[in-house]
């Protein structure tokens, strides 16, 4: 497992990182807004059936949400990084644009003759690329392909993280579900920080306490608000 490696190359630990960040946020985002809907149906007195339908709701339009965000959020980043290359392309000048990279790796502590003779044998196979390396930070465009994917993790981890709070709430005993509920999401907020810090070697301490304060908070206003209603 890479969380265990420690051979992986900088760039593609620090996007390993941003994944695993981001499929723990969806996870994260699952568990609270649904805990936050059971909480509300339940303290306004709803019935098991509107509860089994706010339950389906969250879960299913939550997912699909997400799927739908992450997917867009990774194909606009595509085409940005894209339209920055296209228009690399119609800068490059054969001498400004090589002064231009020589001076990149100058500034990047090569001396100038090697700076050249760099800049010369990256600009001679692929120019723009070359360029849009230096200054963009752009080594691989790829393609478009990790949009679906990514898109469906999000919703997989958001309907994985709805699916604890609205199962709770629905199979435990009506007279204290409300509470047990609040326990079982608290606890899972706690894991899914604590998993995060195992993953990522930020502080477990940080990262448990902001889960369980914010989803804390969340549930208490909903269940406030459901009891101000009171159905």
């Amino acid at each position: 497992m890479m969380w265990l490696r420690r051979d992986v190359g900088s760039e593609e630990l620090e996007a390993w990182r941003l994944r695993v960040r981001a499929s723990v946020l969806d996870l994260n985002d699952g568990i609270v807004s649904a805990a936050g809907i059971a909480e509300g149906f339940a303290s306004a007195g709803a019935s098991d059936s509107v509860l089994l339908v706010a339950a389906v709701a969250t879960v299913l339009a939550g997912g699909l949400a997400a799927a739908g965000a992450r997917y867009t959020e990774v194909r606009t980043e595509w085409e940005m990084n894209r339209a920055l290359v296209e228009a690399e392309a119609t800068q490059i000048a054969p001498d400004g644009e090589f002064d231009e990279l020589v001076g990149i790796y100058q500034a990047k502590g090569l001396d100038e003759e090697l700076a050249r003779q760099v800049a010369a044998a990256l600009t001679e196979g692929d120019p723009v690329a070359a360029h849009a390396d230096a200054e963009l930070r752009l080594d691989d465009l790829g393609t478009t392909s990790g949009a679906g994917p990514a898109g469906l993790v999000a919703g997989a981890c958001y309907g994985v993280g709805a699916a604890l709070p609205l199962t709770s709430i629905l199979w435990l005993p009506s007279d204290d579900r409300m509470a047990l509920t609040f326990i079982v999401v608290l606890i899972a907020l706690g894991l899914t920080g604590w998993l995060a810090s195992w993953l990522t070697g930020l502080p477990a301490l940080r990262l448990v306490r902001r889960n369980v304060v914010l989803g804390g908070a969340t549930m208490a206003a909903s269940l406030v608000i459901g009891l101000l209603i009171d159905l």
